[in-house]
């Protein structure tokens, strides 16, 4: 929880920084070139919050992903005052609260276990913008892959030495942990307003599905405000 909380300060920072610097490099900008978003990139910073999920896998075992904060990134162009396209990243790193099932035969009782799940996605994005005014409605769709790492052993801890690119040369034990990467896609919409021909703010839900093993294709529910500045 620290080190999400240290993430999210030095996230927003950044993020207001990157902002100041732009807003007042283009403080004389105004309308001048008679357009909010043609033909211009945009960079999009988003503090966002995943509700809590409900998880069946096969065999039996259920599991509660518990709500979180997250961040995400979006870089894209506008071809026009319309359509977007561009590139998304987001991370999160919500808690779980597991009940594991034994398989037939084996007679050991339900067994609890907590953790963390750390979740990276990577997707194409792809944004349409329904009016051409500052303030529109917008839908939003993407597909690429979410590494999710869950914080379960995979294997026997491993005792040894190695280097490190930050702390150099290290011994110790680490523990492997089941990790993967999925397909993942997601649909989402909400209003957007172009305070001015630099700055954008949006705000939106969105619905990212992830490719799951044994237990489908769920969806998570994400509500977000994005920030966003164009050049």
């Amino acid at each position: 929880m620290n080190r999400l909380r240290g993430m999210l300060v030095w996230f927003t920072c950044i993020s207001l920084s990157v902002g100041a610097t732009i807003v007042v490099a283009s403080a004389d900008d105004g309308m001048s070139d008679g357009s909010l978003r043609s033909k211009k990139w945009e960079v999009l910073l988003a503090p966002q919050y995943t509700l809590a999920k409900n998880l069946g896998f096969d065999g039996g075992t259920t599991a509660k992903i518990n709500d979180t904060w997250g961040f995400g990134l979006q870089v894209g162009y506008n071809f026009n005052e319309h359509w977007n396209l561009g590139g998304l990243f987001s991370w999160s790193n919500p808690g779980y609260q597991a009940v594991v099932q034994p398989a037939a035969g084996n007679p050991s009782l339900l067994r609890p276990i907590s953790g963390s799940i750390e979740t990276t996605t990577f997707a194409l994005a792809a944004t349409y913008n329904v009016l051409a005014g500052p303030l529109t409605p917008y839908i939003d769709t993407n597909i690429g892959g979410t590494y999710v790492n869950t914080d379960i052993a995979a294997g026997p801890p491993v005792a040894g030495c190695f280097w490190d690119p930050w702390y150099g040369y290290i011994c110790g034990v680490s523990q492997p942990t089941k990790s993967d990467t999925l397909l993942s896609f997601g649909v989402g919409g909400g209003v957007r307003w172009d305070i001015n021909s630099v700055v954008l703010v949006r705000g939106g839900i969105r619905q990212q599905y992830v490719d799951l093993p044994n237990t489908g294709i769920p969806g998570f529910t994400t509500i977000k405000l994005d920030v966003g500045f164009k050049f």
